[in-house]
């Protein structure tokens, strides 16, 4: 897990409603609405293609070698249309989904922009600046219930409901894409309408920043008027991706803040939800906390009368499990993200793994039918989720399940409950179109590359899953199975 991205959940926490959200063009990048750059490399071919030219090799050598200077986004643009309405024309197919991509998910609110509105939902985001003229956050806000104030053109400042008043206000510093106010031209960028100005100072000096998409490397007006912004009430928090600007590690520096390396806006913002989720429960001294959890579950495994309680203790720390689980974004399979996201699955699986090392260990043949049944709501995995149709994420989808059926087939073979063993490897998953056999969806030696887990793991097991799984599932059963070596012919036996 990510240590500042945890220190700026107690921040947020402890400060509920005082930080604002800055974001850029990278929080949207994810969607499929293209970069300025990515915009002026398609403008370049169809600039080609007018002059029935063919591009060689890349459009911007061709742009060079055509007409002697480097492309830039703002000059193409305003070659291309004379007035702020065809420059709307002109870019709108870039922002608004064709029915083709809305069935692909794309230019449609992300993992990132849904967690968001998860945050100011539970009223810990008021503010939101955003240099991006696109619709997604708000759509994002309106699919979670909420109808935010925004403030898209300077002449809205002073006709809408005051920040403070407000359940969240959008601030969009460059205009909406469809308000013929909006600003993406050099010449407009150069500077703010004062009363923007004013309003994004008040922001700036009152509310701690956190900043996702953006790198202050194009916004020079902008970074002067953070720059002008020099009372720091709260702390200042600069994501980044891969690596940073110089511009953006001089900002940081001004504002006594700190920049934090994140794998993407979509793990960010639900990592960051997810940790002042669990920052909540442990305030409200959360009825499922661990220890509670388990306490209550030995209590109930004693008697019968205690069945009904049993099951939905447990199907309720399945369900909040599962729900958690399957949130996890699926982006771009890079190695530490996959191993960021196999951590997850294990911190996430800790509390239900712990209660069913001891409970199925002494448990009774009634009670058979909850344990199986928690490994079939693991198994009910989404397939059409986005990012799966990597090989990585739809194998790794069934881990969980995997983790689950070592666990709960390890107290089995501890308490020699083999007829129940039996019934265990039997289950079967089922999509939309056949079933499969547990066995088969969580097979050890082929659910994951072995060399890919090893260089995960920095190791060279011969079998990686089978050490991973070792691992996790020792300290579950030390209040039960006591000695090592125990625990190892246990392992192995149940292995074999």
């Amino acid at each position: 897990m990510n240590k500042q991205i945890i220190t700026i959940a107690h921040s947020i926490f402890s400060n509920k409603g005082a930080f604002a959200l800055f974001l850029g063009s990278g929080i949207s990048r994810s969607a499929g609405i293209p970069t300025g750059w990515e915009i002026t490399l398609e403008l370049i071919n169809r600039i080609a293609k007018i002059r029935k030219e063919e591009i060689e090799e890349t459009p911007e050598k061709w742009y060079v070698k055509t007409f002697n200077q480097q492309p830039d986004y703002s000059d193409i643009i305003g070659q291309l249309t004379l007035t702020t309405e065809e420059r709307i024309n002109l870019l709108k197919p870039f922002i608004e989904p064709s029915q083709n991509e809305i069935e692909d998910g794309l230019k449609l609110p992300t993992k990132a922009h849904d967690y968001i509105a998860k945050l100011v939902k539970l009223g810990y985001v008021k503010v939101i600046v955003t240099t991006n003229f696109d619709r997604l956050l708000e759509n994002a806000l309106k699919n979670n219930g909420i109808e935010p104030t925004v403030i898209s053109n300077p002449s809205h400042i002073d006709n809408v409901m005051p920040i403070v008043h407000s359940k969240v206000t959008i601030l969009k510093i460059n205009g909406d894409y469809l308000d013929t106010g909006f600003l993406n031209l050099k010449s407009e960028l150069e500077k703010y309408d004062p009363r923007l100005e004013r309003l994004m100072i008040d922001i700036f000096e009152n509310f701690g920043l956190i900043s996702c998409g953006w790198s202050a490397k194009w916004d020079l007006a902008l970074v002067n008027i953070l720059k002008a912004s020099n009372k720091f009430r709260f702390s200042s928090y600069f994501t980044y991706h891969s690596k940073y600007e110089m511009e953006l590690e001089e900002l940081s520096s001004f504002r006594k803040g700190k920049l934090v390396k994140i794998e993407s806006a979509d793990m960010f913002f639900y990592e960051l939800h997810e940790d002042i989720l669990a920052l909540e429960k442990d305030v409200f001294e959360h009825p499922l906390s661990p220890r509670i959890a388990l306490e209550r579950a030995k209590k109930y495994i004693t008697k019968e009368e205690h069945i009904i309680q049993l099951n939905d203790l447990i199907s309720g720390i399945s369900n909040e499990t599962f729900s958690s689980i399957y949130a996890i974004p699926f982006i771009s399979p890079t190695e530490p993200y996959i191993k960021e996201v196999i951590d997850l699955y294990q911190k996430k699986l800790k509390t239900l793994s712990s209660i069913l090392a001891e409970c199925v260990f002494w448990g009774r043949d009634y009670q058979n039918n909850i344990w199986i049944n928690v490994l079939k709501e693991s198994g009910n995995v989404d397939h059409n989720k986005s990012g799966s149709n990597f090989k990585v994420w739809s194998d790794l989808q069934y881990l969980p399940s995997l983790i689950l059926r070592y666990v709960i087939g390890i107290a089995a073979v501890a308490s020699q409950r083999f007829s129940f063993l039996n019934s265990i490897l039997s289950v079967e998953f089922f999509d939309r179109y056949n079933s499969m056999g547990l066995l088969e969806k969580t097979n050890p030696r082929l659910l994951m590359d072995h060399s890919l887990l090893n260089r995960l793991l920095g190791s060279n097991y011969l079998a990686p899953m089978s050490q991973l799984l070792y691992d996790f599932t020792k300290m579950l059963f030390k209040s039960v199975v006591p000695i090592d070596k125990e625990f190892d012919r246990i392992y192995d036996y149940h292995e074999f």
